[in-house]
Order: C-alpha cells, then structure tokens, then sequence
C-alpha cells in the first residue's frame, strides 16, 4: 500500500538531485504535506475521484486572506500532478491519479445566493393537495431533485419521464440530451400529479407538456412558475431569492456538501464543456443514481429498495 509519506520525503530528494532549490522543495513540502493531511484525515484512497473531492475541498477552503484564489488552487494541482507522475515514474504507482484534475477559473466559486437543507424542506413542505399544490410539489421536488435548467423545466415532455426506472430524459442547451435520475420523493410527487390532478389542470386542452397552467390549461410557463416560488418563499419566511437558479445552486451545493464527486454532479445538471466533455460522457446513469441516493438529501430517510 502506497505510504504517501515516504513518497513525499523520495520526491524532495529527487527534486534536490534534479538541482530545484530549497525554496522550491520547501513550497512543494508544505503544499503536499496539507494534501497527504487531508487523505489521512478522510481515511481516502488515492484515487481520481478522491483527488476530485480534495479539488472541492480547495475550492472552499479558507486561507489566511479569505478564499484560495483560482491561482493557487492550479498552482497547488500542478504541484499533485509533479508529485503522482514521480510517483508513477518510480514505480509506487500503476496509476496517476491526477489525469482528470481539471483546472479552475474564478467564477465556478461557489455561489453564496443558496438555500439551505432547512429552508428547501420549508417550502417542499407548503403545497397542499389541491390539483395546484400537487402540481407545485412535484414542480419543486423536480427541480430539487435534478437541478435542471429553466428552459430544461419548461420543455419537460410527458415521453421524457420514465417514473418506472426513476430517470428523466432532459434537453439542455444546444438541445443536447441527458438522462438524469429523479429521486424516489420527485417520482413519488410526479405520480400524484399525474394520476390525480394534472387532467383537471388541462380544462379539456390537449399537449404533453409535463406541467401544466391552472390559468389557461396550457403549458406551465416559467413565468408562471417563477410567481408560484416567489409566494412559496413568502410564506415560508425565507428572505433570500427562490428562482430557478437558486435551485440548481443549491442542489449541487448540498451534494458537494455530502461527498458528492465533481464528475457526477456536473454530469447531472448538465455542465458538460468543450475540453472536459469527455469526462463527462463516462458517468453512467447507474453511478447518477448511486450518487443521488447517497448524497441528496431528499433520499436520506427513504427506505432501501429491496428489489435491488
């Protein structure tokens, strides 16, 4: 078993021999040694995934000046990758696992406009069972249990819902499609909407928009929806903004602070980028679902699936 310890102490030799100066090996100590702190701490593997969640925990760490900036976040990770090719190198590794690290800009910080666990339970707790209530309790258990897009809520198809295998076909930007899973509350909500009050919204129209208006029968708006979370967030005393955003912030926010990994989260919501779309496109659904079912929040009190 890697001893990471060792390694560090082979690696400064290494770079002494190489000519690096004392300086250097002392920035490279002191970087390294935090990092070999931290998978003590997490009793953690040194596998891709945990070097992603160590990447998370230098995104929200605090340094003596507030927040690690971007730079030195990268910074940090170059130094990993030097440190796992040596080891690599040197044979005390078959596998790098900084291969996937990617590196961050300022702006995927974190945003602070989330809501807490406390205040998403507050307003999954205000619908009613009216056919409106039930429409709106789906409505938000579907876009806490997703984090989908507004335009991605809006399109949402009757044929993209697959309640049976609990997962839901999504058409995100570019019209780029993506099978997320929904969450045993969120496909629980969306049976009672369907059975029981979703042909009462339609006043005898006809479409098969997943949502529907109680103005007009039609398909539920954004706008229209938007209202229903502004009175939501009224009545449950909550101050911050509640918007289709705020959700999707703060789903990702609540799975990172679960142990959620960076690739399965941005695979959920629909992150995917140029350069980093091949990552992406190795997360299968089964590992989305997995994720969901450890990580949520909304899953935490559900009894086990015994059909396996």
């Amino acid at each position: 078993m890697l001893n990471l310890r060792e390694g560090l102490q082979k690696f400064l030799l290494y770079l002494e021999k190489r000519g690096c100066t004392e300086r250097t090996r002392r920035t490279y100590r002191n970087e390294l040694l935090q990092f070999i702190r931290w998978m003590e701490a997490q009793q953690a593997e040194c596998t891709s995934v945990n070097l992603e969640r160590y990447q998370l925990h230098l995104m929200l760490r605090e340094g003596v000046k507030g927040r690690l900036t971007a730079e030195s976040r990268n910074r940090h990770l170059s130094e990993l990758r030097s440190f796992f090719r040596y080891l690599k190198k040197s044979g005390q590794i078959l596998v790098n696992p900084t291969t996937e690290l990617i590196n961050t800009k300022e702006r995927q910080r974190l945003p602070k406009a989330v809501l807490t666990v406390e205040e998403v339970e507050r307003l999954l707790a205000l619908p009613d069972d009216s056919a409106v209530g039930l429409r709106d309790r789906a409505a938000l258990e579907v876009l806490y249990g997703t984090g989908i897009r507004r335009i991605e809520f809006t399109r949402l198809q009757l044929s993209d819902l697959r309640l049976a295998e609990g997962t839901a076909r999504i058409w995100g930007k570019g019209n780029k499609e993506r099978l997320v899973p929904l969450g045993t509350m969120a496909v629980e909500a969306l049976l009672a909407y369907l059975k029981e009050a979703r042909s009462q919204l339609l006043q005898g129209q006809r479409h098969t928009s997943v949502f529907v208006s109680a103005a007009h029968g039609g398909p539920l708006s954004d706008q229209e929806m938007g209202r229903c979370l502004h009175v939501y967030r009224e009545q449950a005393g909550i101050e911050k903004p509640v918007a289709f955003h705020i959700f999707r912030h703060s789903v990702a926010t609540h799975l990172l602070q679960r142990g959620a990994d960076l690739r399965s989260i941005q695979a959920l919501l629909g992150h995917a980028k140029l350069d980093t779309t091949a990552i992406y496109t190795r997360v299968d659904i089964s590992d989305l679902k997995r994720t969901l079912k450890n990580c949520h929040p909304r899953e935490q009190d559900v009894p086990p699936d015994e059909t396996g």
